[in-house]
């Protein structure tokens, strides 16, 4: 990486520096708009080290609209697009004037020598300094302190989320200050969330598959054609750092869903050449050539590009970008198909390529949380290699939204996925011997939670005549009352398991349609209801609290120790127990059976080895469509009887005491989820005392 200062638009006292990189360019002039852009100034940049052409103008202030046009060589057999007709935008641009929503315009196509400017968004000068304002914003870097495993992420599309929600006034819906209005603040605390992840929100172009004509655009964003800016849909850099600090000061941690796997310009040539930035300044290097050969974009990620992260030039974006989001206090980065980030240009993972290097950084140096979709859009699953490579990193797993889905759906010859699953050990860092698990329930990309088990696969109406999402493996529940059970046993059997659960926005509120991969769908369909709530949904949404609520107040829960299967010192019982339906422990022959539908473990919540000191745990699960199969409860480690919390059965907690003696027969009932537990007399410190030294360990850490 080259040393040179932050690139783009950098304004400071009273003058601003524009800089732009590029190798292969002959000329780059910077191209100055008018407030109604329809005059245009051109001022040559001038070349000096590292490729930066770069120029200083005074009396340039935030606010003024800028592109660059790029002189050079075209030759797509090299790789070479150069076409001073076509804008570029600023590919470290803070701000953008517009939405990206013409790609249609013959304007864009690179063959052609139209002028793209009149239907391009314009980059904008930021002032930075009035963004990172610490008097202004004074909870930017006072970050919550809590252990990764304390985390309980919300994913949330930001239009989504508040479009329709009559709570907030009028000119919040569907933009980032309806995620921190009060009202927003206070549901999430409700909720029992306290870290949002919010999907894409730099600045996306439709892709060329999508009719915009009809109505559909890109509503997701995964579509980037910058990444440092917000796009104008919900906001700008200063609407996203008043966010960042009401979260913070509210106690919750903020995600962004990072896209470098790909960008929304397309192939070199032909009907999908829309060019808008890196592609009309320095394709060789912002992009990888497949094998190395120039003008043939590698696409592994089914997106007509990679970005190539492991350029210099690519390499300085990505490290610019963990700065930038760093210092605007973002405390997450998920890392859409991380898989696809960490291949050369041969599709081969890459163990110490810029990607791994980046996220060591920002795990070691800025001390943010990492969380990767690690595999590859058509090159491979490289689930567990992230974690083992960098400590500290999570990973989304796909496999456990997919066996519970599969495991509430009654399918045979899964108990032996079972164990897996709730001890979160699936992707695994072996150097700290902790749950690397993104414990995906459901999420944006598949089916919500009730629509898994109500609808079946429909995506025409994204007008990809069905070719598009995921598959439909789940079978469809017969009754309401059969759905709601197998919503409700879904969702605990991940907010109660080992790793960090994530939850989808619109769960909660019972949020359903059978188009399972929404990404360019933005009306009604997709805007969240927010009228009175059936009994059967209101109810849903009590149990999410509920479950959110007593996840965070027992430290078993929340530990990312992996079970180990070896006795406690302070009762001698193992810290989980796998259980069969006699109460007796489960032997290897167990896990093997072809037709076992329940599975069973109890937790010891005894202290040994640096694990905390907790109640113990026993839990119940059925994927059984049919059969009430009778538990034998096991007596709990530090003996007594045991108290039942919840049972999906049922359909809400237990509002009075049900205790139960050990020996006692349980009738676990068709799709259900039930959670026993016994107080740990051995305990010397209570759950409260727990949490508070914790937060204060922690916050000593950083």
């Amino acid at each position: 990486m080259g040393n040179h200062p932050f690139l783009g638009a950098h304004y400071q006292n009273g003058q601003t520096t524009f800089s732009v990189k590029s190798e292969y360019a002959e000329k780059i002039e910077l191209c100055l708009f008018s407030p109604d852009e329809k005059e245009e100034t051109r001022i040559q940049l001038q070349k000096g080290e590292g490729n930066i052409w770069s120029v200083t103008l005074p009396e340039i202030k935030s606010g003024q609209k800028y592109g660059y046009r790029a002189h050079g060589e075209y030759n797509p057999s090299r790789g070479l697009f150069f076409n001073p007709a076509k804008l570029a935008v600023d590919p470290y641009s803070l701000e953008v004037s517009k939405t990206m929503d013409d790609w249609t315009s013959e304007r864009l196509l690179i063959e052609n020598h139209e002028d793209s400017a009149p239907v391009m968004p314009k980059s904008v000068v930021v002032d930075l300094n009035r963004i990172f304002d610490s008097e202004k914003y004074p909870y930017l870097q006072q970050r919550p302190h809590f252990a990764p495993g304390e985390n309980i992420i919300y994913e949330t599309h930001i239009k989504n989320f508040s479009k329709l929600n009559f709570h907030l006034p009028e000119d919040k819906r569907g933009r980032l200050s309806g995620i921190a209005d009060s009202w927003s603040l206070k549901y999430f605390e409700r909720l029992g969330v306290n870290n949002i992840e919010l999907m894409p929100i730099a600045p996306t172009c439709c892709g060329r598959q999508i009719p915009v004509t009809e109505g559909r655009t890109d509503s997701w964003g995964y579509n980037p054609y910058c990444f440092f800016a917000i796009d104008p849909r919900y906001g700008n850099l200063q609407d996203f750092a008043a966010v960042v600090n009401k979260l913070h000061k509210a106690g919750l941690k903020v995600t962004v869903d990072a896209v470098f796997n790909h960008t929304g310009e397309h192939a070199a040539t032909g009907d999908r050449n829309q060019s808008l930035s890196f592609k009309l300044l320095d394709s060789p290097n912002y992009y990888r050539q497949e094998g190395n050969t120039p003008g043939k974009f590698m696409n592994s990620t089914g997106c007509d590009n990679n970005f190539n992260l492991d350029s210099e030039a690519g390499h300085e974006i990505l490290r610019h970008y963990l700065l930038l989001m760093h210092k605007l206090g973002v405390d997450g980065i998920r890392w859409d198909l991380g898989g696809d980030n960490a291949l050369d240009n041969f599709g081969r993972f890459q163990e110490n390529g810029a990607f791994i290097q980046e996220l060591r950084f920002a795990t070691e140096k800025l001390g943010m949380e990492m969380y990767v979709e690690p595999w590859s859009a058509m090159g491979g699953n490289f689930s567990g290699r992230f974690a083992a490579l960098v400590p500290g990193v999570k990973e989304w797993s796909d496999t456990r939204k997919n066996f519970v889905g599969e495991f509430f759906s009654s399918r045979n010859g899964l108990i032996g996925q079972f164990g897996n699953q709730v001890a979160g050990s699936s992707n695994v860092n072996p150097a700290a011997n902790e749950s690397a698990v993104i414990g995906t329930g459901r999420s944006h990309d598949g089916f919500s939670l009730l629509g898994a088990y109500q609808y079946p696969k429909n995506t025409y109406p994204n007008g990809e005549e069905g070719r598009d999402g995921s598959p439909d493996i789940y079978a469809k529940s017969y009754t309401e009352e059969e759905l709601f059970r197998r919503a409700n046993s879904d969702i605990a059997f991940n907010i109660l398991s080992k790793g960090i659960p994530l939850m989808r926005n619109g769960d909660e509120r019972g949020y359903s349609d059978a188009n399972n991969n929404p990404y360019c769908i933005d009306d009604t369909t997709v805007w969240l209801d927010w009228n009175e709530l059936s009994e059967r949904k209101k109810q849903l949404f009590l149990n999410i609290c509920r479950l959110n609520a007593f996840r965070k107040s027992h430290p078993v829960l929340t530990d990312l120790k992996l079970f180990d299967g070896k006795p406690v010192a302070a009762n001698g019982a193992k810290d989980i127990t796998w259980l069969r339906p006699d109460g007796k422990e489960m032997e290897a022959a167990d896990w093997n059976c072809g037709y076992a539908k329940t599975g069973a473990y109890m937790l010891n919540g005894s202290s040994s080895n640096g694990r905390p000191q907790d109640d113990d745990f026993l839990v119940l699960v059925s994927g059984d469509n049919y059969h009430t199969v009778d538990y034998t409860l096991p007596s709990p480690p530090g003996g007594g009887k045991w108290q039942l919390v919840f049972d999906t059965a049922d359909g809400e907690f237990a509002k009075e005491p049900r205790e139960h003696e050990a020996g006692e027969t349980y009738a676990l009932r068709p799709y259900s989820y039930a959670i026993l537990t016994h107080k740990n007399r051995n305990a010397r410190l209570n759950i409260r005392e727990i949490s508070v030294l914790n937060a204060r360990k922690n916050a000593q850490k950083r």
